[in-house]
């Protein structure tokens, strides 16, 4: 097959990108953080191709064949979370660490650090199982390969490229990932057929996405990019506070119309094809079904590189992040060899969750929730200024996170409501200790 060549040289193409910055990486500067040289095109790319994962495409356009134009609010609550970072970027120029627990552990000191470390690197093994899990439904339709092939393949090509370049090699070819994603949606766009009037959607608030359901979108969604470790991995490649602005100007500009377009395309697909099953995806039964073959197999491999952007990304930040609980500094050689290794233990516990669960968005809002509940509220309030007591910090965290855990999986009905008791028990623990 044609498809199987494409693919096979995609990702040797992958490899040898990984592969050629493997020999560029001199410090644990160039390996964690691209040496902090990136360039508005670069950070800009880079933020754009870590927000548009499989979660961001292919459950958009899942959940608005459920929900009808409401599945919108999904990207705009990514551009929402982006917007309110903008005020606060002029308070991290002093900051020369390489992560988020290491600017929480300056607000609140190592405990902290150490536990945030923890949670945001288990937490994110559920977000990297949500891309293999999305890479393994378009390797499933280019190739012959079954489910559990393409999650053990997809699975071990993000591991080596990430263990090989690092943010280095992440960081150039975000950009060049960005084009085929972008690429691939618009012109999956624009080759749609006339919409089926027959159909009419259902509008942004409605019976199965009420606003209720909005209010925590925001606080476990958006929250994640106002206050998140992969977003502000992105900035700290920056030259400077104002490349990272204009990048996320830039990026914000772009997922507003881009949650149009996948929305859209969502909407035709339960306009045209009403009877799909649970583990079929929308987007791409349109793609197999609906466009040219040209078209589509360019759909597939702009998902796959939206994948691959986000996998990597996440995959080396939940990585870095656990190193340092035991070096308690990433500026050494070792720091490095040590990380390399939990790439590759993080993604082999990536995969197996891809294995067990096999659905990207329960996958992603599980993690997005327990680290939500936990770790938004204390991050933003120091960000901000705010100082408390060390072990009221602890306890907020593990409450919330406790709290948001349980919410997400015995909540029901009742799910919703818990994640916001989680964020207020958060809020009201932190402000019991806070420093005079």
């Amino acid at each position: 097959m044609v498809e199987n060549i494409f693919l096979n040289l995609y990702f040797i193409g992958i490899l040898a990108i990984g592969y050629n910055s493997f020999k560029k990486v001199k410090t644990s500067s160039h390996f964690f953080i691209a040496n902090r040289e990136a360039n508005v095109f670069q950070v800009t790319g880079s933020l754009l191709a870590t927000v548009l994962g499989s979660s961001a495409i292919l459950g958009n356009v899942a959940s608005t064949y459920s929900i009808g134009w409401a599945g919108i609010w999904l990207l705009l609550c990514a551009a929402f979370g982006l917007l309110m970072l903008l005020p606060l970027i002029k308070r991290f120029e002093k900051f020369k660490g390489y992560n988020l627990p290491e600017l929480l552990g300056s607000f609140h000191g190592e405990e902290v650090r150490v536990l945030s470390s923890f949670i945001i690197s288990i937490a994110w093994i559920g977000i990297v199982a949500a891309q293999i899990m999305g890479a393994a439904q378009i390797m499933g339709i280019i190739s012959n390969f079954s489910y559990i092939q393409s999650v053990l393949l997809s699975g071990v090509i993000f591991i080596i490229y990430t263990i090989l370049g690092g943010q280095l090699s992440i960081i150039k070819t975000d950009c060049i990932q960005l084009v085929f994603i972008l690429l691939g949606v618009i012109l999956c766009f624009l080759f749609l057929p006339d919409f089926n009037l027959n159909y009419v959607p259902l509008s942004v608030i409605n019976e199965k996405f009420s606003t209720l359901d909005l209010i925590v979108l925001v606080l476990t969604y958006s929250s994640t990019f106002l206050v998140g470790p992969d977003i502000y991995s992105r900035l700290f490649c920056a030259k400077n506070s104002d490349i990272a602005k204009k990048s996320i100007l830039i990026s914000v500009s772009i997922l507003i119309p881009l949650a149009f377009i996948l929305t859209r395309i969502g909407i035709y697909a339960a306009g045209a094809y009403p009877n799909l099953t649970n583990g079929q995806s929308p987007l791409l039964y349109v793609a197999a079904h609906t466009l040219p073959k040209g078209i589509s197999l360019m759909l597939y491999f702009g998902l796959l590189s939206a994948i691959i952007s986000t996998a990597d990304t996440c995959l080396l930040t939940s990585a870095s992040i656990f190193t340092e609980i035991f070096t308690k500094n990433l500026e050494t050689q070792k720091s490095i060899k040590l990380t390399r290794v939990s790439i590759a233990l993080f993604g082999i516990f990536s995969i197996l969750v891809a294995l067990k669960l096999k659905f990207i968005l329960s996958s992603l809002l599980l993690a997005l929730s327990v680290y939500s509940g936990a770790l938004i509220v204390p991050a933003l309030l120091g960000i901000l200024g705010y100082r408390f007591k060390k072990e009221f910090v602890l306890s907020a965290i593990i409450l919330g996170g406790a709290i948001a855990l349980l919410g997400k999986v015995y909540g029901g009905s009742n799910a919703n409501y818990i994640l916001i008791f989680a964020f207020f028990i958060n809020a009201i623990t932190l402000m019991l200790g806070r420093k005079k």
